[in-house]
């Protein structure tokens, strides 16, 4: 009897949905990208030879990430055009959040690797090394759609003799900080491809919070009445326009008070993910140029923003009390609106979800690869599986009640059931999107007591992967 194939369908469905509009310049080449990808997506842990299954296709793999067409940003930009399908046939028009951040990637060990650059903060650690800036798109209710784009960088050695202030006198377009005005102009350009019909929000840490991308979101919604929004993490404690002190330390310029609840992630040493109660205050606000960019730049027009501060009351012990200043272009009329972004900015956790899952998960620091550029190209795939995990995850809190059908193949399914049942029944139906999660997260480690939570994205890729070799035994068995 002829036995079929175990690579599972949908994960070459969703290779040929996800990278549909990819131009390899060749059938043959799109082929084996696709077949690539698919492998990826099936284990994400493995290393390319594992994923690729032998020597043969290992070689046709590294080959293929050879060609030009097969790059970074050509990887990214099909990802992104089935993304913006997806969100231009849906009929859910709420808020999109854009999350933006960066990352470090440590290839200390990959002395063959040319292109790289130092990872430490300012060159003092010469580690060598990437950076990635993504833009994670996702729902304001938490559901993941995907990539906006991410650039994937080497910085530039610093010369030590730089005069200090330099930087200060230096335009945006040669500093490294224009990443976050990029990541907000691509909020922007998904705006204006959904016909300017939902919310688009660009939400960034407190790195984010300099003159110049303050000043291009307020100018430009002011130029064309609408537009991308900005929501971000303060770190400077302004002047005000006015004259009367700095923003955070004025009582009077934040007069809108509120109380809320935010469910927060698990923290650090073990600590539990919590709900916390937070006080709230929120008002408009007029902030003055900063006098370096004033002396240096010639920048002169201050900025009209809304400003919230945000406290947690009651901590528990051991957890350090939230304390968020934001800054956003929109507007905090009472309550409501203060607590909707205030949830909005809780969910900004999730891209450093995403790039945890990109290292520990898809273990891309261990790629093994010697020019940097080619490193870039497997990078970006793994970026766009890292979302799909993450997708999964959402799914399974958002939607419960869906079937993992969308999600995974027959033959992964159904060997899923089975084993969770100990090979005591055989399921003729997809189990729920919420089932099917706790049981691949059951065979990653998973306990599922009962103050254990939802399953996260760690114990799910290390279930994928056994669920992997599940699928390939039980397809095996049912075509012998």
């Amino acid at each position: 009897m002829k036995i079929e194939s175990p690579t599972p369908a949908d994960s070459r469905v969703w290779a040929e949905t996800e990278f549909a509009s990819l131009d390899c310049g060749d059938r043959r080449r799109k082929r084996r990208f696709l077949r690539v990808a698919s492998d990826f997506i099936r284990n994400p842990s493995a290393s390319v030879p594992d994923a690729c299954g032998d020597w043969a296709g290992t070689k046709a793999c590294y080959r293929l990430f050879d060609h030009p067409a097969i790059g970074c940003d050509a990887i990214l930009a099909a990802h992104r055009t089935a993304m913006l399908a997806r969100l231009q046939t849906a009929e859910d028009t709420s808020p999109l959040l854009v999350l933006q951040d960066t990352t470090s990637l440590d290839f200390g060990t990959h002395f063959c690797t040319e292109g790289l650059g130092p990872t430490g903060s300012q060159g003092k650690d010469r580690t060598p090394g990437l950076f990635i800036h993504s833009q994670l798109v996702l729902s304001a209710q938490g559901e993941i759609h995907g990539l906006a784009g991410a650039a994937i960088y080497a910085r530039k050695e610093r010369d030590p003799k730089e005069p200090a202030g330099k930087r200060n006198r230096q335009p945006l377009e040669e500093k490294e900080t224009l990443r976050w005005v990029d990541g907000w102009q691509q909020a922007q350009r998904l705006w204006e491809e959904l016909g300017g019909a939902r919310q688009v929000i660009s939400v960034a840490d407190r790195e984010a919070d300099f003159y110049e991308l303050l000043a291009a979101c307020v100018q430009h919604r002011a130029e064309q009445g609408d537009g991308a929004g900005l929501l971000i993490r303060s770190r400077h404690d302004r002047q005000l326009d006015s004259g009367d002190g700095t923003l955070w330390q004025a009582p009077d310029a934040l007069p809108v008070r509120a109380e809320l609840e935010v469910e927060l992630p698990r923290g650090k040493q073990g600590l539990k993910a919590r709900t916390a109660t937070l006080q709230v205050r929120a008002g408009r606000v007029t902030l003055a140029v900063p006098a370096h960019k004033k002396k240096y730049l010639g920048l002169e027009d201050s900025l009209e923003l809304w400003a919230l501060e945000i406290a947690e009351t009651n901590p528990p012990k051991g957890e350090t009390a939230v304390n968020w200043k934001l800054l956003t272009t929109e507007a905090i009329e009472g309550p409501a609106d203060a607590q909707r972004l205030a949830a909005w900015y809780a969910l900004r956790w999730q891209i450093e979800v995403m790039h945890r899952v990109l290292k520990t998960g898809c273990r891309v620091e261990q790629r093994q690869v010697r020019a940097a550029e080619k490193l870039k190209a497997f990078i970006a795939l793994d970026l766009v599986v890292a979302a799909h995990l993450l997708a999964l995850v959402s799914a399974a809190r958002i939607r419960p009640e869906g079937s993992v059908a969308a999600w995974l193949a027959p033959a992964e399914w159904e060997a899923l059931a089975a084993h969770a049942t100990k090979g005591n029944s055989r399921a003729t139906t997809p189990p729920t999107t919420r089932e099917a999660v706790r049981m691949i997260a059951r065979l990653g480690g998973f306990l599922g007591r009962k103050g254990d939570g939802d399953p996260g994205p760690e114990v799910l890729w290390r279930g994928l992967t056994k669920l992997r070799t599940l699928a390939e035994a039980w397809q095996l068995f049912k075509n012998s």
